[in-house]
């Protein structure tokens, strides 16, 4: 007897972020049958009773599928059980390579909400030639890591008047405690991620000239990021010039339109804002302090056993409480520079427009709605997406899809603006 698959999977769902994911699941994915999976039975099932109790749901149908990552046959059977799954479980680097294996092996595609540069690198250069032979499309940073970001370069191009050059992107964060027992904005998970981002950090430029390695056409003139802090209109942020994990798939996925749709690559860059100028100074230094700390094996696993004390209260095993974590605010601010014709016609941009997308509980909400969109996406658009399958960046994936118009929609919290 032949039994048919799930639609969806969302793996690593009794983890923090994965539990709001299933929450969002509810009703993103209320058309198709979707299970959820991790390695201890009795937590999925709390978790499926707990949502159910907050949505007024009865998930008791919902299937629990036990997978560890520590057991690859397990692994291998989720992957064959479903059509996607959504992995939530990292840090990525740790435990991602094993279900992006499993899934194109069966033929199964992949969504992650990974905001790790080294491994949405390794995976592309390590596995997207055997997911194209599978026709198994691997989409990493499906969360607000990326997905803004690409979503808001793609909104800035369709709204240029003509060609664009560059896209500067000005990153804010508002925090609004409405529980003031805690301070704490993200979860360990986040913070061991960056840990381990910081201890590799010399791999990035290897990966990328291997990754990067195809010749594009060259644009000019060069974007030129403005490295001292400074501060824009409309805003009282002082912004410090910092390469974000956006930075990295933005500029893949320009390359690749550029191969294969031979469209004009257009540059990105990313600021970071700070409420004041000395905040802006000293994270920098802060951060080379981090870099330092994580390259040594006594002092990396202080940082990882203590966040509440290094991040200074703002990342916590715990994780932030929910009043607050639906509280904070992001803005991204994008100017986006070129020419009103489909050709330059002078040697600088003459044109900019400036986008704004703007959410609350950005680092949450935003990447378990964006997650389940990509998924949900690639089950009813696969036949807009490039090629028949491989391990490529979301802008890339989704360029011709409707993803952006849903995005756009308002009914998941992020709002496109022309300024």
């Amino acid at each position: 007897m032949v039994v048919e698959k799930l639609d969806a999977i969302i793996f690593g769902a009794s983890g923090f972020t994965g539990k709001i994911v299933v929450e969002d699941a509810v009703d993103i994915l209320r058309d198709f049958k979707w299970g959820i999976a991790g390695r201890n039975e009795e937590k999925l099932k709390t978790v499926l009773e707990t949502i159910g109790n907050k949505t007024g749901k009865d998930l008791s149908h919902i299937p629990i599928i036990v997978a560890d990552v520590e057991d690859q046959a397990s692994l291998d059977v989720m992957a064959k059980k479903c059509k996607i799954v959504l992995n939530c479980c990292g840090p990525f680097r740790l435990y991602g390579e094993a279900v992006v294996r499993a899934c194109i092996e069966a033929g199964t595609h992949h969504v992650d909400i990974t905001g790790e540069p080294q491994y949405a690198d390794i995976i592309q250069l390590k596995y997207n030639e055997l997911a194209q032979q599978k026709g198994s499309f691997v989409i990493p940073t499906c969360g607000f890591e990326s997905i803004p970001a690409e979503m808001g370069v793609l909104y800035a191009e369709l709204n240029h008047p003509g060609i664009l050059n560059s896209v500067e992107l000005y990153w804010e964060t508002k925090l609004n405690y409405v529980d003031k027992s805690s301070k704490a904005i993200l979860h360990s998970g986040t913070w061991d991620s960056i840990v381990y981002y910081m201890q590799h950090s010399r791999e990035i430029a290897t990966l990328q000239r291997q990754l990067n390695c195809e010749r594009i056409r060259e644009t000019n003139p060069k974007l030129k990021l403005n490295r001292k802090i400074h501060q824009i209109d409309g805003t009282n942020s002082f912004f410090v010039a910092m390469t974000t994990a956006a930075c990295f798939m933005v500029q893949r996925s320009q390359r690749l339109l550029n191969l294969c749709e031979s469209k004009r690559p257009i540059q990105f860059g990313t600021y970071i804002g700070f409420t004041t100028y000395w905040w802006a100074l000293l994270f920098p230094i802060l951060m080379m302090i981090g870099y330092v700390m994580a390259s040594f094996d006594f002092t990396r696993e202080l940082l990882l056993k203590y966040p509440h004390i290094f991040s200074f209260g703002f990342m916590t095993h715990e994780g932030p409480v929910e009043a607050n974590r639906k509280a904070i605010e992001f803005n991204y601010i994008l100017k986006a520079r070129g020419w009103y014709q489909s050709t330059p016609h002078a040697p600088d941009p003459t044109h900019e427009i400036i986008v704004r997308i703007s959410a609350k509980d950005h680092y949450y909400g935003v990447t378990s709605k964006a997650l389940l969109l990509c998924a949900r996406t690639i089950l009813t658009e696969r036949n807009k997406m490039p090629g028949n399958g491989g391990v490529i960046p979301p802008g890339y994936a989704f360029y011709k899809t409707s993803l952006l118009q849903e995005i756009c929609s308002g009914k998941y919290g992020l709002k496109f603006e022309l300024l």
